[in-house]
């Protein structure tokens, strides 16, 4: 069966006509209907909102909002709004609350017909391949394309009865209040981390007693960083260790994804503590031999220095003596504990440093003789070390709830693919329903 709206951009349906075969399929058009109520002084002001991909409606700022708001459009319980310019990239959004808000009026605003559509149904198919399907190959418009209601009420759904609309809503629900608490959940531990930073590089974790135990430092003094233990001393990059810079490959060369066993480290493979190793491409055997010398080693630690600024991290096993982007840098012969060193990197101070460097010129560089110029608080081996665990024990947490938000993500599309197309069906009390 097929699903769609235009003709040349027909969709197919994931599942066969039996799956639903209690089901209609519908069109939006014929189960919502637009909304272009005017706001014309009823509501106040801060009730204006923008539609953002991963907020949903969020009050507008205040530098945008325009002289008056007599125009904007309301938004009631339950109806959806859009930027017509925007829906292609997903920022549509439900009115989630018990009261009207207003959008811009250029939005779209639409609402369901309850007797055939739930918006909470409708909310979870808007997130599905079906739906993408359709608004990644409709509208007008070449550079920015525009999808205005008429068009995307062509969209056509598989629709199960009410009773199993609720229960599928219900259980994708339960899916996102999930990835809720583990969002949340990281959130808490970013700002820990955070504060931990703060905390760990001004006062430390002290001393170790004959048992072992850490006493907390009593003693300070003033420094170029701030306040920081009296037996810790200022140090920079340059002193702790060599920076020196990658290398590009030779003009007319071009990197491959075959596996010539040497591999290339770009900037777009890095990201705050490491390297994706997905995507990495290598370097033709030929070439190897005039860029040989610059490799990055396990033991070492990057930077870019064009493009992103300031991606900090380390090189797996696997990536052990790969050759290195020359919009990076490495640090090697480091002489003190490596992980304090890069947790240094990634602090508040060096990157705004960083951040600073980036600003200051029109084609942002990050310059080597800079890098060896950061300065950043040293204390005792020891006691780098314990900071330096902290500090890895959250970022461990940080990876282990990245990695279950990535599988509720996972299962939740399952979900989605089998559930709103009837391959799996609910069970449902109502009678009008399916078992």
């Amino acid at each position: 069966m097929k699903l769609g709206g235009k003709s040349g951009h027909q969709q197919q349906a994931t599942a066969p006509k039996d799956n639903y075969s209690s089901w209609q399929v519908v069109s939006l058009a014929e189960v919502t209907r637009e909304c272009r109520s005017r706001n014309n002084g009823q509501l106040d002001d801060k009730l204006l909102c923008g539609v953002l991909k991963s907020h949903g409606l969020v009050p507008m700022r205040e530098r945008v909002k325009g002289d008056s708001t007599d125009r904007c459009k309301v938004v009631a319980p339950n109806a959806f709004a859009y930027n017509p310019m925007r829906l292609n990239i997903g920022s549509i959004a439900r009115n989630t609350t018990d009261r009207s808000v207003m959008v811009s009026p250029d939005y779209v605003v639409f609402q369901t017909d309850p007797e055939r559509l739930l918006p909470s149904y409708l909310d979870h198919v808007r997130h599905s391949g079906l739906w993408r399907s359709y608004v990644g190959a409709n509208g007008d418009g070449s550079v920015r394309v525009r999808i205005y209601y008429d068009q995307l009420s062509r969209f056509q759904l598989p629709l199960p009865p009410l009773p199993e609309q609720k229960k599928i809503a219900a259980i994708l629900r339960a899916v996102d209040d999930k990835l809720d608490v583990i969002s949340n959940q990281i959130e808490a531990t970013q700002t820990l981390k955070k504060g931990l930073m703060q905390t760990l590089f001004s006062r430390g974790v002290g001393t170790q007693d004959a048992h072992g135990s850490w006493i907390p430092h009593t003693k300070f003094k003033a420094s170029e960083l701030g306040e920081i233990p009296s037996d810790w001393t200022v140090t920079t990059v340059g002193e702790v260790c060599a920076v020196k810079g990658g290398k590009r490959l030779p003009k007319g060369e071009t990197l491959t994804e075959e596996n010539t066993g040497y591999p290339y480290i770009r900037v777009t493979d890095m990201f705050m503590g490491g390297v994706d190793t997905a995507g990495i491409l290598y370097v033709p055997s030929h070439v190897q031999a005039s860029i040989a010398r610059y490799t990055i080693s396990k033991d070492d630690i990057f930077i870019s220095v064009a493009g992103t600024l300031g991606l900090v991290g380390t090189v797996p096993e696997e990536l052990d003596g790969a050759n290195l982007t020359e919009n990076a840098d490495k640090l090697t012969g480091i002489k003190i504990n490596r992980d304090y060193l890069f947790y240094c990197l990634c602090s508040d101070a060096i990157q705004d440093a960083i951040a600073r460097e980036a600003t200051s010129n029109a084609q942002p560089k990050l310059a080597l003789t800079r890098i060896r110029e950061f300065s950043f608080p040293l204390p005792s081996d020891r006691e780098q070390a314990r900071i330096a665990a902290i500090l890895a024990a959250v970022d461990e947490k940080l990876r282990l709830l990245s990695t279950k938000r990535v599988s509720h993500l996972s299962l939740k599309r399952g979900l989605m693919q089998k559930l709103l197309t009837g391959e799996w069906r609910v069970k449902v009390d109502s009678p009008t329903g399916t078992a």
